[in-house]
């Protein structure tokens, strides 16, 4: 938008330089991006953002500068001569599109050339001038900012102006001898015969203004934003009309610009003997203005200055706002011809940019710090990191992606619950299309990435959700799975370690249980004819982990070396050493086991009560037992038969020794148990434990097939 200098001082005085103006504006939002001289006078090129189209005017400008200055603004006083003669009737059919018509005929004139004073300004704000008629439109659609238009009252048929849709008409000829091809949504303004113009877009050559012309009918209407938009895109014509009209005019400044136009007709094209007529104006739905609340406190808070609201009132009120008190605050009205204000903060920034941001001192937000407290799920999630960390395990973080491939590498049956993935539409890599049903690939990958770069031993651990879908168009169940994978080198080492690495991972899954204070057993798979699965039953319609392999076990863990994870006797997840089949598909040597159990089942069984009790004032008697149970019969079969035998003197049990071979029987094993014994108000008497430990020993004999050893 290029603004004259000379002609802002016709609304408002100041003794600004060009310079100073300049950062005024732009401290102001109305960014001035160049400025250059024009036959004495200077031309500012300022950036108007699309949600100030009342800035599209030298009156817009200034109101701008009036309130920044503190200065009155000038209005131009404007005075007609009314006749009665008749004027064309307006009829607006698509009410949708063009929200008020109005029109005055302003007769006896005479085309020619506009003076020196228009044309001069014209040319300065880059538009040809054309005659005197066309030159007073567009000189008012400069200073006001909305557009007019004039047509040739003798070239008019009827004596009825619409405005409607195209409807069936395809070409329509505009004033610049062009044939634009019409469609039906686009608004037209007819005669009583044929259209006449492309409304808010560009008048037709049928109806042009020529040096002929003795009437003019003159426009000015509020059309619709979206469909001046529409149709200027549609044609590939850009006019300064429809820049403005698809921006938003004022629709009740839109009278005041058309009686400054008829007086200027009046004025340069006629004298004495030119008269006017009475206005028509068609204004169907009338706007109804908005009212805004702003508190005194809200702006002091928002823009950390202190203003009074004095200062409040006076900046909004000179910029058009009506302001009454109210409270500790205002309400306010925006004039029409603001329709960008509607909230408080609007209001707010109103008053920062008429203020100056330039006065507004850069200062730290004082805020109370308030620490945000812990979920008691996030605490024992934080926990679990924790106790594996202080095992020596590293925390994973992968993509919930995965290769639909790994799960063939995995050896997963058709029917396994894993194998019913959600697709990703738009995947980061091709390779990972899928999201994760399983931990167990994610980790496996880090371990032979890690392997391949000389690796030997390595402890990962991952905390994460998996995906699965319940039904179409139902977002998918999400489950948090804890996994963990160990890497054991089996090289030279100061330290003796003979034992496989599986009984590392056990250990530390071992510290993590007893640090959320849980029971668990380890159950070896082979005892189950299905495995219970790791998403909670009835959801998503799976109800096995790995229930396709044979025996329950998981068919990428070694058949041998694996096991079944239960808290509170529930299942929650596997443990074992990975088979050597998946570690040679995968290229990955060494001892390698991995466990992955459901840690939102885990978390839900942990005890976050914690009752304490006092230290025993009694000491305790503890005695052995060995016994000879057949190899079907765990040690925590026993384990879990002692603890659960009917006395309430039975402190712990403890398994020290395994044993088969010569002399236990084939098909049986020596099992070596530590009980400990003590009373809470009592000492205990021998008498009393030999009795208690050879009734344990009886029922062992009656439960798991037990056999003192000798």
């Amino acid at each position: 938008m290029k603004v004259s200098l000379k002609w802002l001082k016709e609304f408002v005085d100041f003794s600004l330089g060009p310079g100073e103006l300049a950062s005024v504006f732009t401290m102001s939002g109305l960014e001035v991006e160049g400025m250059e001289e024009y036959k004495g006078d200077t031309m500012f090129d300022i950036n108007v953002t699309p949600n100030r189209p009342d800035c599209l005017s030298i009156i817009g400008i200034a109101r701008e500068l009036s309130a920044i200055l503190e200065t009155p603004l000038r209005h131009k006083t404007i005075t007609l001569k009314e006749t009665e003669k008749k004027c064309p009737a307006i009829k607006i059919i698509d009410a949708d599109l063009c929200l008020r018509y109005s029109a005055r005929v302003i007769r006896d004139v005479k085309v020619g050339l506009s003076p020196s004073w228009i044309t001069e300004r014209l040319l300065a704000h880059g538009i040809r001038p054309v005659n005197n008629i066309v030159d007073i439109t567009n000189y008012v659609l400069l200073e006001m900012g909305h557009p007019l238009h004039a047509f040739d009252m003798e070239k008019l048929s009827g004596d009825t102006i619409r405005i409607a849709r195209a409807g069936k008409i395809d070409k329509f000829t505009t004033l610049d001898a062009i044939d634009r091809s019409i469609s039906p949504p686009m608004l037209l303004i007819w005669d009583s015969l044929q259209p006449i113009a492309i409304a808010g877009v560009m008048g037709g050559l049928n109806t042009a203004v020529s040096l002929s012309t003795k009437n003019v009918l003159l426009e000015s209407a509020y059309f619709d934003p979206i469909s001046i938009r529409r149709t200027s895109r549609e044609l590939n014509l850009k006019t300064e009309a429809s820049y403005r009209f698809e921006r938003g005019t004022d629709i009740e400044g839109l009278i005041l610009a058309l009686d400054r136009a008829a007086q200027l007709i009046a004025e340069v094209t006629g004298g004495p003997e030119t008269s006017g007529s009475v206005r028509v104006d068609e204004y169907p739905k009338p706007f109804i203005r908005l009212e805004i609340s702003i508190r005194t406190e809200a702006v002091q808070r928002t823009l950390g200055i202190k203003i009074n609201g004095e200062k409040i009132k006076t900046i909004l009120s000179a910029l058009g706002m009506k302001v009454k008190s109210k409270d500790n605050g205002f309400i306010v009205t925006p004039p029409t011809y603001r329709r960008d204000l509607c909230r408080e903060v609007d209001l707010i920034e109103e008053v920062a940019r008429i203020y100056g941001y330039d006065k507004i001192l850069a200062a730290l937000p004082q805020t109370a710090m308030i620490p945000g407290g812990e979920s008691q799920r996030r605490k024992l999630i934080k926990r679990v990191k924790e106790s594996l960390g202080k095992s020596g395990y590293s925390e994973a973080i992968n993509y919930s992606f995965m290769n639909p491939a790994s799960l063939d590498i995995l050896r997963l049956s058709p029917h396994d619950h894993r194998r019913n993935f959600l697709r990703l539409r738009n995947p980061l890599r091709k390779e990972e299309e899928a999201l994760r049903t399983t931990l167990v690939p994610s980790l496996l990958s880090n371990l032979q990435w890690n392997t391949s770069r000389g690796i030997k031993s390595l402890k990962l651990f991952e905390v994460s959700k998996v995906f699965s879908p319940i039904k179409k168009d139902v977002l998918p169940e999400e489950t948090t799975l804890l996994s963990a994978v160990c890497l054991k080198d089996r090289g030279p080492s100061l330290y003796l370690s003979k034992h496989d690495g599986l009984y590392d991972l056990k250990g530390a899954l071992e510290a993590l249980f007893i640090d959320l204070k849980i029971n668990y057993s380890f159950i070896p798979i082979l005892q189950y004819s299905n495995a219970p699965s790791l998403i909670p039953e009835g959801r998503g319609g799976y109800s096995a982990y790995g229930g396709s392999a044979v025996g329950g076990k998981e068919p990428y863990l070694h058949p041998g070396k694996s096991c079944m994870i239960k808290i509170e006797g529930e299942a929650v997840g596997f443990l074992g050493s990975l088979h050597p089949d998946i570690a040679d598909a995968l290229d990955i040597r060494g001892d390698i086991s991995l466990f992955e159990l459901n840690l939102d089942k885990l978390l839900s069984l942990t005890q976050t009560k914690i009752t304490y009790q006092s230290i025993p004032k009694y000491p305790y008697v503890e005695r052995d037992m060995a016994i000879i149970v057949p190899e079907d019969i765990t040690a925590n079969d026993v384990e879990m038969a002692i603890k659960t035998f009917p006395s309430e003197i039975i402190e712990s049990v403890s398994l020290f020794d395994i044993y088969t071979g010569k002399p236990i029987p084939e098909g049986g094993k020596s099992l070596a148990f530590s009980i400990r014994y003590r009373a809470k108000d009592r000492t205990l008497t021998d008498d009393e434990v030999d009795s208690l430990h050879l009734n344990i020993l009886e029922s062992l004999k009656k439960v798991v097939r037990a056999e003192l050893r000798t």
